[in-house]
């Protein structure tokens, strides 16, 4: 883990504290750390926040191998710098070469290393030699190498605690390269790995494994109901170039928010134990899902419209948070209006933060993909619950009735007349020899 001022109550993971990176950054690994940061000066169209990225992004590069990435960073910064007439940091050319020449020096040892291993066919020194490999490539920034040698050590696991670690690890190279498909198979085996502690880190990780793999799929309830059973003690620094604490905070209330009802995100969050302790260290978003809960729609969306910018520029969740949060303000005016047989519109747009004409043409598009069961007045600029027809609703029931009944008296005729005649198939006792 990165040192620094990381105190969780100080720390907000995918909302953004843009003011104060290096306390976002410190409660990632070195490598989560580095993805954030170039995703963020990629992303960001405030240019203090490009620089201070890409200064706090070339720190931690220099501390691994990754001179590709490092000159690659470098080089961004000193365009943005130079654009302002400001003096670039200075290029450590000294540490480029060096490092270069180790790698080098290192690749070819693992790589014969790797060949020894082929030639005397022993599976677990094969299996120890694409892990350093994995490794090395890691450390150098060749998340798609890693990836490729991990897989292949996967082959040559004996043992059920290196299975459950390769399948981690892949996962973690699979995040880095912000590839999610293959997150929930890996995950799946991980799962089914007869070391793994059911009630311990492991589990947690693999429920936190599970949620990134829904939300990023868009399949929010799942990814809701998977954060809310990771235990944020559990997830450890192993854990840490993925996800921490607070990002399974957000992402969870987020998720919930947008795909279960009240009482549910009472229940299943807020209530529980485990989660409680990471939306302790999240108060915005603590808030936000109590307002949810209590109704307190204005409020919660206001909120919600304050932390978007930083949302917006988490790794994971960018190109969600529209239609997460469109799903959550859909969601409210659903619940607004369940109690009630007709609402104003004028008081539904208050409640909500917006005037009469905008509320009427976002309950329409519900009213249009039959979230809401209601029409409207136009005229009266009233929203009334639409009355379903009991006559007609109980006619259909008693014609289903009446014909299931006659369904099932025909078949019992027809099986009457058939023992009648005794036509059937009759099974034939062998005589015992």
């Amino acid at each position: 883990m990165l040192c620094g001022a990381c105190g969780a109550s100080l720390a907000m993971a995918a909302a953004i504290l843009v003011e104060d990176l290096e306390t976002y950054v410190g409660q990632y690994g070195p490598h989560g750390a580095i993805q954030r940061l170039n995703f963020i000066a990629a992303t960001t169209d405030r240019k203090a926040l490009k620089v201070d990225a890409c200064r706090l992004c070339l720190d931690l590069l220099k501390r691994t191998t990754n001179t590709k990435g490092y000159t690659e960073v470098y080089s961004v910064l000193k365009e943005l710098l130079e654009s302002e007439d400001s003096q670039p940091p200075h290029y450590d050319a000294v540490w480029v070469e060096a490092t270069t020449k180790q790698a080098s020096i290192l690749k070819d040892v693992y790589e014969q290393d790797m060949h020894q291993a082929k030639v005397t066919q022993i599976k677990e020194t094969i299996r120890i030699c694409h892990t350093q490999l994995a490794s090395f490539c890691t450390e150098h920034g060749d998340y798609a190498s890693a990836l490729k040698n991990v897989t292949k050590s996967r082959e040559f696991c004996s043992e059920p605690r290196a299975v459950f670690t390769t399948c981690m690890t892949i996962i973690k190279l699979n995040a880095l390269n912000r590839q999610y498909t293959d997150i929930q198979s890996f995950a799946s085996k991980a799962q089914h790995t007869p070391f793994k502690d059911e009630c311990g880190a492991d589990q947690s990780k693999i429920c936190a494994a599970y949620g990134l793999y829904h939300m990023t799929s868009g399949k929010y309830k799942e990814a809701a109901l998977s954060f809310a059973q990771v235990k944020p003690q559990d997830l450890g620094s192993t854990f840490a170039d993925v996800l921490c604490a607070q990002d399974v905070a957000v992402y969870g209330v987020l998720c919930a928010l947008a795909s279960l009802e009240r009482n549910e995100v009472q229940t299943k969050l807020i209530g529980a134990s485990g989660f409680r302790e990471c939306l302790d260290s999240v108060p915005q978003l603590r808030d936000l899902a109590m307002d949810f809960c209590s109704c307190n729609y204005r409020g919660c969306l206001s909120a919600l419209g304050k932390l978007q910018e930083g949302l917006d520029l988490d790794v994971h969740l960018n190109g969600h948070v529209a239609d997460i949060c469109q799903q959550i303000r859909s969601k409210g005016m659903v619940q607004y209006f369940a109690p009630f047989l007709s609402v104003s519109l004028h008081s539904m747009a208050e409640a909500f933060n917006t005037d009469v004409e905008g509320i009427q043409a976002e309950v329409a598009q519900l009213v249009s993909k039959r979230q809401l069961d209601a029409k409207i007045d136009s005229h009266k600029k009233i929203l009334h619950v639409r009355h379903s027809d009991q006559r007609k609703a109980t006619y259909n029931n008693a014609m289903r009735v009446s014909q299931d009944f006659l369904d099932t008296t025909q078949a019992l005729i027809l099986r009457m007349n058939l023992l009648k005649r005794d036509f059937g198939v009759h099974m034939v006792r062998r005589a015992a020899h």
